[in-house]
């Protein structure tokens, strides 16, 4: 037996526990705790070494319904109990089955999205009486060399080698030191109660197959390899520090504005070493992963209009620079413009209407459009532009599409996207920000004018 495990036994889990929590600073005697509890030996115990630190804790239980008579069991022995603690117990039943077809997510995804959905409300309900209020799960060691294990397959990148963190934000693990042995020990010393859960031992998600098959394997060469990794996590977690410290310098350097995008020239990210790394790093944060790198690498080289996605956001090669949008759904409504009407928002923009008698001379504003009200009909609609607009820029007689102004204006494919266009009984009166019709424009004769301002903070 090692020296830490004979140091383990003679301490117990109880002490080792009290310990931790005072060293770690993990909460204060006054704080209530909110314990996730399924009704499994590993949160059964995390709420006896609670009750008997006569710390404030209630019980969360979630109903998922996936299991049949076992789900209300699991609900009822929680229920007890908590009876038998003399603290409160809360519980939520769900219809995964029907979220599972609404989110179109696999079961665990589901699970995980509703357990802490409802978890943060009833957070958000003890927060307000003026109370600091944590929740707890009871992932302890194993389940720490698991998550590292997986983290490493799946390439997160040294944020995901040192696993799970014992205190984020409102949420704690105070188990993480514990084994899942020297917790069944405790359990089965002080007899004490707990159910398991049937889908714990089949093979259907990624954490059981390493639990049952990949972890027992390796540890038939590495018999240490639990503990070296849980070693690793914590001298990973130290140099993530630093890490960090130098990527954020590296990011800040970097990343610039321009307009609603975030611009990164190319050559100077062509330029930096370790690039894959740094690429890695820059990206990630708008949900690209490691193996979109290489294409994104390839945008060095291709012509503006290129571009690579996430789920959430592209990547465009727009002369020198590589711009950073979001992807939105593209839902855009048609807006009616009455003749009475002096402002409308749109598109976190606001356009401001004003009428004038007698003659104005225009100014060159851009986001100015001076319109003679004499050929107006109302209602104006503003909508954003679509293949096919055309109009009659201010200074030409002939027509020209609004998407080649667009272009001939250099526009990004994102500005492209966010271009609004003002039309008067069928006819664009003004390419937004950009250029009015030359039908609309003022003469010598207008003595009804009308000036549409364009404000880009509603601030302003």
């Amino acid at each position: 037996m090692s020296g830490r495990s004979k140091q383990n036994e003679v301490m117990g889990l109880q002490s080792r526990f009290q310990d931790h929590v005072n060293s770690n600073g993990l909460w204060q005697e006054a704080d209530l705790l909110l314990l996730a509890c399924s009704g499994g030996v590993d949160s059964v115990v995390l709420a006896t070494l609670l009750h008997r630190m006569n710390q404030p804790v209630e019980i969360l239980h979630c109903n998922f319904n996936l299991r049949g008579e076992e789900s209300k069991r699991d609900e009822d022995f929680v229920r007890a109990l908590a009876h038998s603690m003399e603290i409160p117990c809360h519980v939520q039943s769900f219809d995964t089955e029907a979220a599972i077809k609404t989110m179109g997510k696999g079961v665990q995804e589901v699970a995980r999205i509703l357990r802490y959905d409802w978890f943060d409300k009833v957070m958000e309900v003890r927060k307000k009486a003026n109370r600091n209020t944590y929740l707890l799960t009871a992932h302890h060691a194993d389940d720490q060399v698991e998550t590292i294990a997986m983290n490493f397959f799946r390439g997160t990148g040294i944020a995901g080698l040192h696993g799970m963190q014992l205190k984020a934000g409102t949420l704690i693990r105070p188990l993480l030191f514990a084994t899942r042995a020297e917790i069944l020990d405790f359990a089965e010393s002080n007899a004490i109660a707990w159910v398991d859960d049937s889908s714990n031992i089949q093979d259907n998600y990624t954490r059981n197959h390493f639990r049952h098959h990949v972890i027992p394997q390796v540890e038939k060469i590495f018999p240490a390899v639990a503990q070296n990794l849980l070693d690793n996590a914590k001298r990973f977690s130290e140099m993530e520090i630093i890490y960090r410290k130098q990527i954020e310098k590296i990011k800040a350097g970097l990343i610039m504005h321009q307009g609603q995008s975030l611009a990164i020239p190319v050559n100077k990210l062509r330029s930096m070493s370790p690039i894959d790394t740094i690429m890695f790093e820059v990206f990630r944060d708008f949900g690209f992963s490691a193996h979109q790198v290489p294409e994104i690498k390839k945008l060095f080289d291709a012509i503006s209009g290129k571009s690579v996605s996430s789920n959430t956001h592209r990547v465009l090669r727009n002369r020198n620079w590589l711009l950073i949008d979001s992807i939105e759904e593209n839902i855009h409504e048609i807006i009616v413009i009455e003749e009475g009407h002096e402002s409308v928002l749109f598109n976190n923009s606001l356009l401001k209407i004003k009428k004038y008698d007698g003659n104005r001379v225009p100014d060159e504003e851009a986001n100015h459009a001076w319109i003679d009200l004499r050929a107006v009909t109302f209602p104006l609609i503003l909508r954003p532009w679509k293949p096919g607009d055309y109009f009659y820029p201010l200074g030409m007689r002939k027509k020209k599409k609004v998407a080649k102004l667009l272009t001939d204006l250099k526009l990004s494919l994102a500005e492209k996207e966010n271009q609004w266009v003002v039309e008067s009984d069928k006819k664009i009166i003004w390419v937004v920000g950009r250029r009015i019709d030359d039908r609309f424009k003022l003469s010598a004769s207008s003595q009804k004018i009308m000036l549409i301002s364009l404000t880009q903070s509603l601030e302003n």
